[in-house]
């Protein structure tokens, strides 16, 4: 039995694929918008965002001038690379939110990245935009980014070989950039509660005349109650 080969098919389907291939390399050889990457996020970061912050100008120059020496190889690269984007995302939250566009700019395009974001830098900046991120939340994040920060400076330092009180400086430098975006942050992001007058029918504290020169009671599990129970059963 002579078996009929479908050379109309195969012809169609060898088509699709030479059109869908060229129009793949054109997509990619001449991209009309910016590339994103796997997690959906546009890879660019510019130094001039950084400059926003002069407190991660200094420490990320005093990094480079500490590395330089230190033969590392490619130990330290990794942390190196994220502690740059962690230093990009501040400057940028705190260009943001301290500018009169009230627009989310800089932060737009910053990747997210597991080991130090709990949300997106984008979304954190429209939520303080529009002060609807409460103080525990905000805390939560940016605690995460002092920690993390913090463990990676550790690990560059032992990396390059430092000094105990060049490490010591760096971890100072850490703090005072990461005080200067937490106040910002602070001010900017979290709605501040209306100072609501009190009337005369609105429940106040109120303690007597005679018990303001009493002492303070303070009992403790073990010594004698009021009641004289010692707290053996």
């Amino acid at each position: 039995m002579e078996i009929e080969i479908p050379y109309r098919l195969i012809a169609t389907i060898l088509v699709i694929a030479v059109i869908v291939g060229v129009v793949v390399h054109n997509m990619y050889s001449i991209p009309q918008y910016p590339r994103v990457s796997s997690e959906g996020f546009v890879t660019q970061l510019t130094s001039e965002t950084l400059r926003t912050l002069p407190e991660a100008v200094v420490l990320s120059e005093w990094m480079n001038k500490a590395g330089a020496g230190a033969r590392t190889g490619e130990v330290g690269k990794a942390e190196r690379a994220e502690l740059d984007l962690l230093m990009e995302k501040m400057a940028a939250l705190v260009a943001d939110v301290t500018s009169t566009d009230r627009m989310v700019n800089r932060t737009r395009h910053l990747p997210f990245e597991t080991a130090h974001d709990r949300l997106v830098v984008g979304e954190l900046c429209g939520m303080c935009l529009q002060q609807t991120i409460s103080a525990r939340d905000l805390d939560i994040l940016l605690e995460t980014w002092r920690e993390r920060g913090l463990v990676l400076l550790r690990k560059l330092c032992t990396a390059y070989h430092l000094s105990e009180s060049d490490s010591l400086f760096a971890e100072k430098q850490w703090s005072e950039l990461w005080s200067k975006v937490y106040d910002v942050a602070t001010t900017h992001c979290v709605k501040a509660l209306p100072s609501v007058a009190l009337g005369p029918r609105d429940a106040t504290p109120f303690e007597p005349v005679q018990l303001q020169d009493r002492r303070s009671y303070d009992y403790k599990y073990g010594g004698l109650s009021a009641s004289g129970w010692n707290g053996v059963v």
